[in-house]
Protein backbone atom coordinates (compact mmCIF):
# COMPACT_ATOMS: atom_id res chain seq x y z
CA UNK A 1 0.00 0.00 0.00
CA UNK A 2 2.82 2.88 0.93
CA UNK A 3 4.64 2.16 -2.01
CA UNK A 4 1.69 1.97 -4.24
CA UNK A 5 0.81 5.76 -2.71
CA UNK A 6 4.63 6.63 -3.27
CA UNK A 7 4.53 5.60 -6.94
CA UNK A 8 0.86 7.88 -7.24
CA UNK A 9 2.77 10.64 -5.79
CA UNK A 10 5.83 10.28 -8.27
CA UNK A 11 3.18 10.30 -11.11
CA UNK A 12 1.37 13.52 -10.00
CA UNK A 13 4.96 15.16 -9.43
CA UNK A 14 6.15 13.83 -13.12
CA UNK A 15 2.74 15.02 -14.61
CA UNK A 16 3.12 18.87 -12.88
CA UNK A 17 6.80 18.82 -14.37
CA UNK A 18 5.85 17.87 -17.32
CA UNK A 19 2.77 20.60 -17.22
CA UNK A 20 5.00 23.21 -16.56
CA UNK A 21 7.97 22.05 -18.85
CA UNK A 22 5.14 22.16 -21.93
CA UNK A 23 3.84 25.17 -20.85
CA UNK A 24 7.70 26.87 -21.30
CA UNK A 25 8.49 24.93 -24.40
CA UNK A 26 5.04 25.87 -25.98
CA UNK A 27 3.43 28.88 -24.77
CA UNK A 28 0.66 28.74 -27.05
CA UNK A 29 -0.50 25.36 -26.26
CA UNK A 30 0.00 26.70 -22.17
CA UNK A 31 -2.46 29.53 -23.13
CA UNK A 32 -4.84 27.43 -24.66
CA UNK A 33 -4.91 25.33 -22.09
CA UNK A 34 -5.50 27.52 -19.48
CA UNK A 35 -8.11 29.52 -21.13
CA UNK A 36 -10.41 26.65 -21.77
CA UNK A 37 -12.15 26.44 -18.17
CA UNK A 38 -12.28 31.01 -18.59
CA UNK A 39 -16.25 31.53 -19.58
CA UNK A 40 -17.15 32.19 -23.35
CA UNK A 41 -15.79 36.16 -24.35
CA UNK A 42 -18.95 36.47 -26.61
CA UNK A 43 -20.84 37.00 -23.58
CA UNK A 44 -21.65 40.91 -22.73
CA UNK A 45 -20.92 42.17 -19.63
CA UNK A 46 -23.18 44.41 -17.88
CA UNK A 47 -22.11 47.83 -19.25
CA UNK A 48 -22.44 46.88 -22.59
CA UNK A 49 -25.71 45.48 -22.12
CA UNK A 50 -26.74 48.65 -20.44
CA UNK A 51 -25.42 50.79 -23.31
CA UNK A 52 -27.24 48.59 -25.92
CA UNK A 53 -30.62 48.43 -23.31
CA UNK A 54 -30.06 52.38 -23.70
CA UNK A 55 -30.07 52.20 -27.59
CA UNK A 56 -33.18 50.16 -27.92
CA UNK A 57 -34.51 52.34 -25.58
CA UNK A 58 -33.81 55.43 -27.48
CA UNK A 59 -34.75 54.05 -31.04
CA UNK A 60 -38.01 53.11 -29.27
CA UNK A 61 -38.66 56.70 -27.97
CA UNK A 62 -37.76 58.03 -31.50
CA UNK A 63 -40.45 55.53 -33.06
CA UNK A 64 -43.08 56.22 -30.99
CA UNK A 65 -42.34 59.88 -31.54
CA UNK A 66 -42.54 59.78 -34.93
CA UNK A 67 -45.75 57.48 -34.83
CA UNK A 68 -46.84 60.43 -32.67
CA UNK A 69 -45.76 62.85 -35.44
CA UNK A 70 -47.81 60.97 -38.03
CA UNK A 71 -50.82 60.50 -36.52
CA UNK A 72 -50.70 64.47 -35.84
CA UNK A 73 -50.19 64.92 -39.51
CA UNK A 74 -52.85 62.23 -40.35
CA UNK A 75 -55.19 63.91 -38.10
CA UNK A 76 -54.34 67.65 -39.47
CA UNK A 77 -55.00 66.50 -43.12
CA UNK A 78 -58.21 64.83 -42.39
CA UNK A 79 -59.69 67.55 -40.87
CA UNK A 80 -57.93 69.74 -43.62
CA UNK A 81 -59.71 67.40 -45.83
CA UNK A 82 -63.23 67.08 -44.19
CA UNK A 83 -63.61 70.60 -43.85
CA UNK A 84 -62.96 71.26 -47.52
CA UNK A 85 -65.57 68.28 -48.14
CA UNK A 86 -68.33 70.34 -46.39
CA UNK A 87 -67.43 73.34 -47.73
CA UNK A 88 -67.72 71.76 -51.51
CA UNK A 89 -71.16 70.36 -50.55
CA UNK A 90 -72.54 72.88 -48.83
CA UNK A 91 -71.60 75.06 -52.35
CA UNK A 92 -73.10 72.37 -54.30
CA UNK A 93 -76.09 72.32 -51.88
CA UNK A 94 -76.70 76.16 -52.27
CA UNK A 95 -76.48 76.00 -55.82
CA UNK A 96 -78.78 73.07 -56.04
CA UNK A 97 -81.30 75.27 -53.98
CA UNK A 98 -80.95 78.31 -56.16
CA UNK A 99 -81.48 76.39 -58.78
CA UNK A 100 -84.52 75.08 -57.52
CA UNK A 101 -85.64 78.34 -56.41
CA UNK A 102 -84.82 79.57 -59.66
CA UNK A 103 -87.18 76.88 -61.39
CA UNK A 104 -90.07 77.04 -59.31
CA UNK A 105 -90.46 80.34 -59.98
CA UNK A 106 -90.04 79.84 -64.10
CA UNK A 107 -92.61 76.71 -63.18
CA UNK A 108 -95.00 79.21 -61.38
CA UNK A 109 -94.85 81.87 -64.36
CA UNK A 110 -95.83 79.58 -66.48
CA UNK A 111 -98.39 77.82 -64.05
CA UNK A 112 -100.04 81.66 -63.86
CA UNK A 113 -99.98 82.25 -67.26
CA UNK A 114 -101.80 78.69 -68.02
CA UNK A 115 -104.34 79.74 -65.59
CA UNK A 116 -104.93 83.22 -67.39
CA UNK A 117 -105.30 81.92 -70.57
CA UNK A 118 -107.92 79.73 -69.15
CA UNK A 119 -110.12 82.14 -67.09
CA UNK A 120 -109.80 83.55 -70.79
CA UNK A 121 -111.12 80.95 -72.37
CA UNK A 122 -113.45 79.75 -70.29
CA UNK A 123 -115.02 83.73 -70.27
CA UNK A 124 -115.10 83.54 -73.88
CA UNK A 125 -116.98 80.78 -74.09
CA UNK A 126 -119.44 81.91 -71.10
CA UNK A 127 -120.00 85.31 -73.46
CA UNK A 128 -120.53 83.12 -76.68
CA UNK A 129 -123.40 81.22 -75.00
CA UNK A 130 -124.95 84.21 -74.10
CA UNK A 131 -124.99 85.35 -77.77
CA UNK A 132 -126.06 82.09 -79.11
CA UNK A 133 -129.02 82.53 -77.42
CA UNK A 134 -129.80 85.88 -78.24
CA UNK A 135 -129.08 85.29 -82.05
CA UNK A 136 -131.99 85.75 -84.50
CA UNK A 137 -130.36 85.82 -87.85
CA UNK A 138 -128.16 83.09 -89.71
CA UNK A 139 -125.42 85.69 -90.22
CA UNK A 140 -125.28 85.82 -86.52
CA UNK A 141 -124.46 82.42 -85.97
CA UNK A 142 -122.09 82.12 -88.74
CA UNK A 143 -120.04 85.07 -86.54
CA UNK A 144 -120.55 83.36 -83.96
CA UNK A 145 -119.47 79.43 -85.24
CA UNK A 146 -116.30 81.20 -86.58
CA UNK A 147 -115.45 82.90 -83.19
CA UNK A 148 -116.24 79.42 -81.59
CA UNK A 149 -113.69 77.41 -83.95
CA UNK A 150 -110.86 79.83 -82.98
CA UNK A 151 -111.52 78.82 -78.75
CA UNK A 152 -111.42 75.01 -80.62
CA UNK A 153 -108.08 75.49 -81.39
CA UNK A 154 -105.60 74.37 -78.91
CA UNK A 155 -103.36 76.01 -76.86
CA UNK A 156 -99.98 75.17 -75.74
CA UNK A 157 -99.55 73.06 -73.06
CA UNK A 158 -98.47 73.44 -69.80
CA UNK A 159 -94.61 71.96 -69.98
CA UNK A 160 -94.20 70.16 -66.21
CA UNK A 161 -91.61 67.59 -67.99
CA UNK A 162 -88.39 68.11 -66.01
CA UNK A 163 -86.07 70.66 -67.30
CA UNK A 164 -82.54 70.02 -69.00
CA UNK A 165 -80.84 71.64 -66.19
CA UNK A 166 -78.25 68.50 -65.29
CA UNK A 167 -75.86 69.24 -67.33
CA UNK A 168 -76.05 73.00 -67.20
CA UNK A 169 -75.89 72.43 -63.07
CA UNK A 170 -73.39 69.91 -63.30
CA UNK A 171 -71.25 71.71 -65.36
CA UNK A 172 -71.21 75.00 -62.90
CA UNK A 173 -70.42 72.19 -60.13
CA UNK A 174 -67.13 71.09 -61.83
CA UNK A 175 -65.88 74.12 -61.04
CA UNK A 176 -66.65 74.07 -56.83
CA UNK A 177 -65.36 70.13 -56.59
CA UNK A 178 -62.05 70.45 -58.53
CA UNK A 179 -59.18 72.28 -57.21
CA UNK A 180 -58.34 75.68 -58.35
CA UNK A 181 -56.17 75.24 -60.71
CA UNK A 182 -52.77 76.59 -60.69
CA UNK A 183 -50.96 79.56 -62.30
CA UNK A 184 -48.46 77.21 -64.74
CA UNK A 185 -46.18 78.56 -67.46
CA UNK A 186 -44.14 77.11 -69.42
CA UNK A 187 -39.92 77.53 -69.24
CA UNK A 188 -38.51 79.08 -72.02
CA UNK A 189 -35.03 77.64 -70.91
CA UNK A 190 -35.85 74.15 -71.07
CA UNK A 191 -37.75 73.81 -74.14
CA UNK A 192 -36.29 72.01 -76.45
CA UNK A 193 -34.89 74.03 -79.79
CA UNK A 194 -37.96 73.01 -82.36
CA UNK A 195 -40.91 73.73 -79.58
CA UNK A 196 -41.81 77.45 -80.08
CA UNK A 197 -44.15 79.11 -77.23
CA UNK A 198 -46.55 81.63 -77.04
CA UNK A 199 -45.83 85.18 -75.81
CA UNK A 200 -48.09 84.25 -72.75
CA UNK A 201 -46.18 80.78 -72.05
CA UNK A 202 -49.38 78.91 -71.99
CA UNK A 203 -48.94 77.24 -75.71
CA UNK A 204 -46.34 74.93 -77.25
CA UNK A 205 -46.25 73.08 -80.61
CA UNK A 206 -43.94 72.24 -82.39
CA UNK A 207 -41.75 73.79 -85.42
CA UNK A 208 -39.65 71.93 -88.06
CA UNK A 209 -37.43 75.20 -88.30
CA UNK A 210 -35.89 75.63 -84.78
CA UNK A 211 -35.11 79.01 -83.85
CA UNK A 212 -32.01 78.59 -82.48
CA UNK A 213 -29.10 76.19 -83.95
CA UNK A 214 -28.18 75.22 -80.56
CA UNK A 215 -29.77 74.53 -77.44
CA UNK A 216 -29.07 76.34 -74.06
CA UNK A 217 -27.70 74.30 -71.48
CA UNK A 218 -30.79 73.75 -69.60
CA UNK A 219 -32.30 72.67 -72.70
CA UNK A 220 -33.82 69.12 -73.42
CA UNK A 221 -31.96 67.20 -75.92
CA UNK A 222 -33.21 65.54 -78.40
CA UNK A 223 -36.25 64.85 -76.93
CA UNK A 224 -39.34 67.26 -77.59
CA UNK A 225 -39.98 68.00 -73.81
CA UNK A 226 -40.23 71.63 -71.98
CA UNK A 227 -40.73 72.11 -68.35
CA UNK A 228 -43.24 74.39 -66.31
CA UNK A 229 -42.73 76.29 -63.44
CA UNK A 230 -43.10 76.57 -61.00
CA UNK A 231 -42.08 73.76 -58.72
CA UNK A 232 -43.34 72.25 -56.21
CA UNK A 233 -41.79 70.18 -53.15
CA UNK A 234 -44.49 70.01 -50.88
CA UNK A 235 -48.58 70.50 -50.41
CA UNK A 236 -51.20 69.73 -53.33
CA UNK A 237 -51.45 71.36 -56.43
CA UNK A 238 -53.55 71.04 -59.52
CA UNK A 239 -53.26 72.44 -62.91
CA UNK A 240 -55.49 71.48 -66.76
CA UNK A 241 -54.00 70.88 -70.18
CA UNK A 242 -55.53 71.26 -73.12
CA UNK A 243 -54.79 68.38 -75.63
CA UNK A 244 -57.41 68.41 -77.82
CA UNK A 245 -57.47 66.19 -80.87
CA UNK A 246 -53.44 65.00 -81.22
CA UNK A 247 -52.52 61.94 -81.91
CA UNK A 248 -49.57 61.88 -79.60
CA UNK A 249 -48.31 63.92 -76.64
CA UNK A 250 -47.04 63.52 -73.03
CA UNK A 251 -47.40 65.27 -69.79
CA UNK A 252 -46.87 64.70 -66.05
CA UNK A 253 -44.26 65.72 -63.49
CA UNK A 254 -40.20 65.11 -63.54
CA UNK A 255 -37.44 65.36 -61.09
CA UNK A 256 -35.48 68.02 -60.70
CA UNK A 257 -32.30 66.80 -61.37
CA UNK A 258 -33.96 64.77 -63.89
CA UNK A 259 -31.28 64.52 -67.13
CA UNK A 260 -31.78 66.72 -69.92
CA UNK A 261 -29.04 65.58 -72.91
CA UNK A 262 -29.53 62.14 -74.36
CA UNK A 263 -32.09 59.88 -74.91
CA UNK A 264 -33.96 58.57 -71.68
CA UNK A 265 -36.59 56.03 -70.83
CA UNK A 266 -39.80 57.68 -69.01
CA UNK A 267 -39.71 56.04 -66.13
CA UNK A 268 -39.68 56.42 -62.11
CA UNK A 269 -35.87 55.60 -62.24
CA UNK A 270 -35.30 58.27 -64.67
CA UNK A 271 -37.17 60.64 -62.44
CA UNK A 272 -40.58 60.57 -64.85
CA UNK A 273 -43.56 60.27 -64.03
CA UNK A 274 -46.13 60.44 -66.96
CA UNK A 275 -49.26 59.79 -69.19
CA UNK A 276 -48.42 59.38 -72.67
CA UNK A 277 -50.90 59.27 -76.04
CA UNK A 278 -48.81 57.01 -78.37
CA UNK A 279 -51.38 56.98 -81.08
CA UNK A 280 -55.72 57.00 -81.34
CA UNK A 281 -56.67 55.51 -77.64
CA UNK A 282 -53.38 54.43 -77.01
CA UNK A 283 -52.40 55.61 -73.80
CA UNK A 284 -49.63 54.54 -71.14
CA UNK A 285 -49.59 55.47 -68.17
CA UNK A 286 -45.12 55.23 -67.14
CA UNK A 287 -43.69 55.23 -63.81
CA UNK A 288 -42.81 52.65 -61.77
CA UNK A 289 -44.59 49.95 -63.77
CA UNK A 290 -45.16 50.59 -68.07
CA UNK A 291 -49.63 50.34 -68.17
CA UNK A 292 -51.06 50.42 -71.37
CA UNK A 293 -54.56 52.42 -71.37
CA UNK A 294 -57.45 52.26 -73.29
CA UNK A 295 -60.84 55.12 -72.92
CA UNK A 296 -64.36 55.35 -74.28
CA UNK A 297 -63.89 58.72 -75.26
CA UNK A 298 -61.00 60.49 -75.81
CA UNK A 299 -59.92 62.99 -73.15
CA UNK A 300 -59.84 66.57 -74.71
CA UNK A 301 -58.51 68.54 -71.25
CA UNK A 302 -56.98 66.77 -69.01
CA UNK A 303 -56.51 67.74 -64.81
CA UNK A 304 -53.34 67.18 -63.15
CA UNK A 305 -53.02 66.84 -59.51
CA UNK A 306 -50.21 66.34 -57.77
CA UNK A 307 -50.74 65.31 -54.06
CA UNK A 308 -47.42 65.28 -51.92
CA UNK A 309 -48.87 64.28 -48.75
CA UNK A 310 -50.34 61.40 -49.91
CA UNK A 311 -47.29 61.16 -52.46
CA UNK A 312 -49.10 60.66 -55.63
CA UNK A 313 -50.22 61.79 -59.10
CA UNK A 314 -53.55 61.66 -60.43
CA UNK A 315 -54.79 62.42 -64.05
CA UNK A 316 -58.31 63.43 -64.65
CA UNK A 317 -60.77 64.21 -67.64
CA UNK A 318 -61.02 67.54 -66.42
CA UNK A 319 -64.78 67.39 -68.25
CA UNK A 320 -66.39 64.89 -66.25
CA UNK A 321 -63.64 64.47 -63.24
CA UNK A 322 -63.03 60.72 -63.82
CA UNK A 323 -60.03 59.42 -62.92
CA UNK A 324 -58.01 58.66 -66.26
CA UNK A 325 -54.76 57.21 -64.32
CA UNK A 326 -52.91 57.21 -60.68
CA UNK A 327 -49.17 56.95 -60.22
CA UNK A 328 -47.51 56.87 -56.81
CA UNK A 329 -44.46 58.54 -56.30
CA UNK A 330 -41.15 57.28 -54.55
CA UNK A 331 -38.40 59.41 -54.58
CA UNK A 332 -36.32 61.93 -52.44
CA UNK A 333 -37.61 65.15 -50.92
CA UNK A 334 -36.67 66.54 -54.39
CA UNK A 335 -38.54 69.44 -56.21
CA UNK A 336 -41.05 68.07 -58.96
CA UNK A 337 -41.22 70.27 -62.09
CA UNK A 338 -44.90 69.97 -64.55
CA UNK A 339 -43.45 68.18 -67.69
CA UNK A 340 -44.84 68.80 -70.85
CA UNK A 341 -44.50 67.22 -74.70
CA UNK A 342 -46.63 68.20 -77.55
CA UNK A 343 -46.07 65.33 -80.03
CA UNK A 344 -44.66 65.46 -83.81
CA UNK A 345 -47.11 65.95 -86.06
CA UNK A 346 -48.49 63.25 -88.40
CA UNK A 347 -51.89 64.99 -89.17
CA UNK A 348 -53.26 68.22 -89.33
CA UNK A 349 -55.03 68.05 -85.94
CA UNK A 350 -51.00 67.79 -83.97
CA UNK A 351 -49.87 70.96 -85.26
CA UNK A 352 -52.13 72.46 -82.77
CA UNK A 353 -50.69 73.75 -79.56
CA UNK A 354 -50.41 72.31 -76.33
CA UNK A 355 -52.44 74.65 -74.16
CA UNK A 356 -52.03 74.89 -70.10
CA UNK A 357 -55.42 76.28 -69.25
CA UNK A 358 -56.27 78.81 -66.88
Amino acid sequence: MDSTGESHTEVSQQDCETTKSDAVVNPTRAENEVKEPIPDESKLSISDIRSQLCHMQMVSWRTVSNIHSNINTMQKNQALHQLNLSKNYNDCHRLLKIEEEMQLATFKKQEDLAMQRLEEKTLNLVHLMEKLQKARTVDQLEVIEDTLKTLENPEEELDIGEPPVRLRIWNEMIHMVKPIPEQIKFDPQSAHPNLVLSPDLKKVRFEPNPQTLKGSPQCFEPGLYVLGTPGFKSGRHYWEVNVGDKSSWIIGVVKESVERKGAWELNSSNGYWVLRKQDDNVYYGLGNTCEMLTYDFPPMRIGICLDLFKSHLIFYDASTTDILHQLSLCFAKETLFPFFCPGVPVREDDWCPLTICA
